[in-house]
Parts: structure tokens; C-alpha cells; sequence
């Protein structure tokens, strides 16, 4: 996957600093005992995970109208340098990241085989951990329900108590009686202090645009205000989602089948193929990964399209109905990728490369969507592999299956102090010489906040937001 232009990959970093972090035990799960589902949860008919495993850690149940905490405790890293046994030969290309310690990967679970293979509905369990681990307390919310309506919902009660307050206090300046209070306050219960609706309160049910120009080339459009908001979204009008399969539990890898048409994933084909100028022209890299020596080299052989948001309205709404965002704007540009035979993308992390910089540009990568826009059979290659998941039947496999998407979350959750999950070691599997079709895919980070795209010129999230509403509209 490639890295935006912006950010520094964490491999870079991370391979002369892994054997200096020091293990901390994942806490990443559910109070023993299990805990009783939101409201939103739905049972899945295909297996209830919740029966076949055992929950590990600790953690609340989610409340979607209060502010979210973080989990507890979290963290991880790599040990000391394995022994040559427990490296998995692959080409020997990630000898660069040790193995896992033998504590991080007790916090390893993966889901139950037939879980792989049958696709359904999500049971109770996932949707809780989605929201208390990797806080997406509205993720594939139900029909009828809208996260941004919740959120003017919040608002409302917040300004009533608000209301109360003064009044409280217009009694009070009237009352003659000389005693410091007339215990009015008391029997509302009103607060001492004015609330008022944060940003990080309801910072995942809230998208504040970010933007630039509608075009790269010259043009007679008016162009977007930077400072412009996305405006309101439909994106609650598209259907929820029905066909997941769970990969793995902890960390949590899904795959969403039927996540495209087939017609949208040729379409997706041909914008990088054939792309019009004229809807919004894209920027094109030879991704051939650069280094000073021949593996830095070969760690990366494909070829990507950067592409403008305005012109991938479907990829942008139904990636954003999938997580429960109201609005667009912490995505990373659209990409498209192409891999041709005998091209790869060897071990890495998505997350990024803790600096100085990165709270101000959107911050942590906290979610990575892959749709695959081509089917490749096992003997063909080109699958999503993933080191240390799978069980005793790992490395985990993902053999590209055109329309459907795999979801993961690279950064555990975003929690505090802890700049990745190691355990998401990826990587992209060559394709197979023989192969008689290339490896397409459209690819999507998630920020933890708003985002301001670099390319291609003059991209913006608010120019999107007419092509989105169309989109959601005509579903």
C-alpha cells in the first residue's frame, strides 16, 4: 500500500527501533464473563462468536451518547531477534521485523474457521468490540438509525441543560430571600457549570471539511474554499451491510463481500486506465519503492493512481457508512493500484511513523479499507497475507475476490502512547507469473482527524460532496 506523500512509512523507522521497545501486554477485549450488546447489535445467523471463544482483557460497554474513553491499557512490541526457526521463509524479504513475543501472541485470537468461508451479518460480540477497542460506536449502524442525527439529538439535550442553568440562575438573582441558595437547584439537579459540545466528544460522529481546488487543469470553475465545510452527507440512505466474514478477532480483520458491484469495479479499472480529464484528472506513480540498496528497492513493484474524492464517490460513501462517519473528511486520497505479474509488496505497517508533525496532519492511521477490484484464484497470488494471524493454520491469507473489501485496523484503536499494532504485519503476495489476470485494487486510510489531501493538485474533500450525495440518492 502505498504511503501518502505526505508521511513517512513506519518501516523505515521501525526497523532499527523494534528490538528497543519494550513488551507490554495487549489488554485489547472484554471483561471475563462477556458483556450485554447495544442496542444497534444484531445477532448473526452465520455464528455468534461470543459462544466459541473466550474474551480476553477488560473493557465497558459502549454508550454511543456519552464521550468514549480509551482502553485502559494496550501496547506491544517486538522482542529480541528470533531464532532463524521461527522466521517464516518468504522470499526472506521481513527478516527486518523480529517475530512476536511470546506475550503478544497470547493476545492473538482467531476467529473460527467457518467463519472464513460463510458470510453474514455481524453478531453482538464484534460490534462491541468494534466500538470499545477501536472506538466505532456507530459501525454498519441499522436502517432508519443516522449517526448525524444522534448528534443533533446530543446537541439539543446539551443546549436544554443549558437553558435550565440560566434559569436557574434568573430565579436565584430574583429570589429575596438572603439565603445563599433556595435549594431550587437541588431538586432539577442542575449543574454548577455550562457544558458545551466538543470536537472530542463526538469527534467520530462529527466531519469538519477540509479542502482546495476542484481540478489540476485550467479551468473556469470556481474553486473550493479550503476553509468550506463538506456540508450534510447522505450517507445514512445507503443500506447497512449483510455479508461479513471474520477473518480474525484480535486484532480484528474483516471481509465484506459484495462490498462493490462487479460494474463498479470495472469502473474503477478504467478510471485509472482511461481517466477523463475532465471529472478530475488523477496522478499516476511508478511504486517502485525508493532505498539505497536493491531490497529497499524491491520491497514495493506496482503502479498507483492517486485520485481526486469527487471522482470515487462510491468507494467514499460506502467506506464511510461501513465505519458510522457522518462526513468524508478524515480519509486519505483514493487510490487505485495495479499489480502485474511478478509484482508484490513485501512486509509492512500501515500506521505511520510517530513524529512531531503527525497530530497536525490528520493524525494516526486508525483504519485500513482494501477493495479488490479483480479475482485471483490461490494459484495465481497476489493474496493479502498477514505474518502472525491464522492460528496454527497462519500466516492468514485473503486471495482477492473482485467486489469485496478487507478491513483492519492498523493502529490499535488509536490508543494513547501506542503508535501501531504489530500483530498487522501485511503483505501483498506476488502474482503468479502464469497468472492470466492482474491484481487491481482500490485502497483507503482512515485519519483520526480531518485530513488535508496533497494529491493530485487541488483535491478536496467539499467538492466531493455534490458527486456523494448523488451517489447515496440513486442507491
Amino acid at each position: 500500500m502505498l504511503l501518502s506523500p505526505r508521511t513517512k512509512p513506519v518501516a523505515a523507522v521501525f526497523a532499527a527501533a523494534a528490538c528497543s521497545f519494550s513488551h507490554q501486554r495487549h489488554v485489547l477485549g472484554f471483561a471475563s464473563g462477556g458483556v450485554t450488546s447495544t442496542s444497534r447489535c444484531r445477532t448473526s445467523p452465520v455464528a455468534d462468536i461470543s459462544t466459541q471463544l473466550q474474551a480476553k482483557g477488560s473493557g465497558k460497554k459502549s454508550n454511543k451518547n456519552k464521550k468514549k474513553t480509551g482502553v485502559a491499557a494496550a501496547g506491544g512490541g517486538f522482542g529480541k531477534k528470533p531464532a532463524a526457526a521461527d522466521i517464516i521463509d518468504v522470499d526472506d524479504d521481513y527478516s527486518a521485523f523480529p517475530a512476536l513475543e511470546a506475550g503478544v501472541k497470547e493476545t492473538l485470537v482467531p476467529a473460527p474457521a467457518e467463519l472464513h468461508t460463510v458470510s453474514g451479518e455481524l453478531d453482538a460480540e464484534t460490534y462491541d468490540r468494534l466500538a470499545q477497542i477501536y472506538g466505532f460506536d456507530w459501525f454498519n449502524y441499522a436502517k432508519g438509525e443516522d449517526p448525524a442525527g444522534a448528534t443533533e439529538e446530543d446537541e439539543a439535550n446539551e443546549t436544554a441543560v443549558s437553558s435550565l442553568m440560566s434559569f436557574d440562575e434568573l430565579l436565584s438573582e430574583e429570589s429575596s430571600s438572603s439565603s445563599p441558595s433556595s435549594g431550587f437547584d437541588d431538586l432539577l439537579g442542575a449543574p454548577k457549570t455550562s457544558y458545551s459540545s466538543s470536537a472530542s466528544d463526538i469527534s467520530d460522529l462529527i466531519a469538519e471539511a477540509t479542502g482546495g481546488g476542484s481540478s489540476s487543469t485550467a479551468t473556469t470553475k470556481p474553486k473550493v474554499d479550503p476553509s468550506a465545510p463538506v456540508g450534510p452527507l447522505d450517507l445514512a440512505k445507503l443500506p447497512p451491510f449483510e455479508k461479513f466474514r471474520v477473518l480474525n478477532v484480535d486484532p480484528m480483520v474483516l471481509a465484506i463481500d459484495e462490498f462493490f458491484t462487479q460494474e463498479e469495479c470495472d469502473k474503477y479499472v478504467q478510471l485509472a486506465m482511461k481517466p477523463d480529464p475532465e471529472l478530475a484528472p488523477t496522478v499516476e506513480i511508478q511504486s517502485k519503492t525508493v532505498g539505497k540498496n536493491a531490497r529497499d528497492q524491491a520491497q514495493r513493484t506496482s503502479t498507483t493512481w492517486f485520485n481526486h474524492y469527487k471522482s470515487t464517490p462510491e468507494l467514499m460513501s460506502k467506506a464511510s457508512r461501513l465505519l458510522g462517519l457522518t462526513g468524508i473528511d478524515r480519509w486519505e486520497e483514493p487510490q487505485i493500484v495495479r499489480y502485474r505479474k511478478g509484482e508484490k509488496f513485501t512486509w509492512h505497517l500501515d500506521a505511520l511513523a510517530p513524529d512531531g508533525e503527525l497530530a497536525s496532519l490528520g493524525g494516526q492511521r486508525i483504519a485500513t479499507l482494501l477493495l479488490y477490484l479483480s479475482d485471483l484464484s490461490e494459484d495465481q497470488g497476489g493474496a493479502t497475507m498477514f505474518r502472525d494471524l491464522g492460528g496454527d493454520d497462519g500466516p492468514l491469507k485473503v486471495a482477492p475476490k473482485k467486489g469485496s473489501a478487507l478491513l483492519f485496523f492498523p493502529a490499535a484503536g488509536g490508543i494513547p502512547n501506542v503508535p501501531f499494532d504489530i500483530r498487522t504485519l501485511h503483505c501483498g503476495e506476488a502474482v503468479s507469473k502464469d497468472s492470466s489476470t492482474d491484481k487491481w485494487i482500490s485502497q483507503l486510510w482512515l485519519r483520526e482527524t480531518a485530513y488535508k489531501p496533497t494529491a493530485p493538485p487541488d483535491n478536496s474533500h467539499a467538492a466531493a460532496a455534490g458527486a456523494v450525495n448523488t451517489y447515496c440518492n440513486s442507491s
